[in-house]
């Protein structure tokens, strides 16, 4: 009798564990990249820190996008690893799930963070993110597309009319008064796997400069060029 009951038992909870709904996978926070316009000497790495929960360190490059790395929190402070030593608050917005954060010097130490949604998807592939950190009105062409900027102003541009569909004709200046210099002349090929971050910034010498960093992105899927 005692064997047949535990067989039946076995039984009916064989069913009932099929039936039991699968536990949620926990969904993962925001995914951020960082891009540094300047780092001082011996920063060494940062951490992302949210109460006394910090990430992995990593370093700030300023040449290209750092790796992904997870934000337990949307609002969370950047610190030096070694020392704690805060450099800025950041706050990603509450759309999306993938973030640039531009980090701008703010003297007399820290940063100042510009954040850009990098899954907008108004924010393409071949886009520019024009960041004028210069003391002057910087103006530019990129193809046809015109863009001005006053100190401390960001925003993206897409560049259109390109030549023979293979580059832009790329012009920028800054504003002298009454008159506009131009400070570059160039061509930018044409590039339909990366965008680009432009830093506009005033030298010691007083002169406007620039410098543009890429991403690199990866190719469209099947279904996201189906949706084209």
């Amino acid at each position: 009798m005692t064997k047949r009951l535990l067989g039946f038992l076995l039984l009916i909870a064989q069913p009932l564990a099929a039936q039991a709904p699968a536990t949620s996978k926990k969904e993962e926070g925001p995914q951020v990249r960082f891009l540094a316009e300047r780092v001082p000497p011996n920063l060494g790495d940062v951490v992302m820190q949210v109460g006394d929960n910090k990430s992995t360190p990593f370093p700030l490059p300023v040449n290209q996008l750092s790796e992904p790395q997870a934000a337990s929190a949307r609002a969370f402070t950047l610190k030096t690893a070694d020392k704690g030593a805060p450099l800025c608050p950041v706050t990603l917005p509450e759309d999306g799930k993938s973030f640039a954060v531009i980090l701008v010097l703010a003297p007399p130490s820290g940063y100042t963070p510009v954040v850009v949604r990098t899954d907008d998807p108004d924010f393409k592939s071949g886009d520019v993110f024009f960041i004028n950190r210069s003391a002057q009105t910087v103006l530019g062409k990129v193809g046809d597309t015109k863009v001005g900027l006053r100190p401390g102003e960001a925003r993206k541009a897409r560049p259109t009319n390109p030549v023979n569909n293979t580059y832009y004709d790329v012009a920028f200046g800054v504003q002298e008064g009454d008159k506009n210099r131009v400070i570059s002349t160039t061509r930018w090929p044409i590039d339909n796997l990366q965008r680009s971050y432009v830093f506009f910034f005033t030298t010691t010498d007083g002169t406007t400069t620039f410098r543009a960093v890429d991403e690199f992105l990866p190719p469209p899927t099947e279904k996201a060029r189906a949706s084209n």
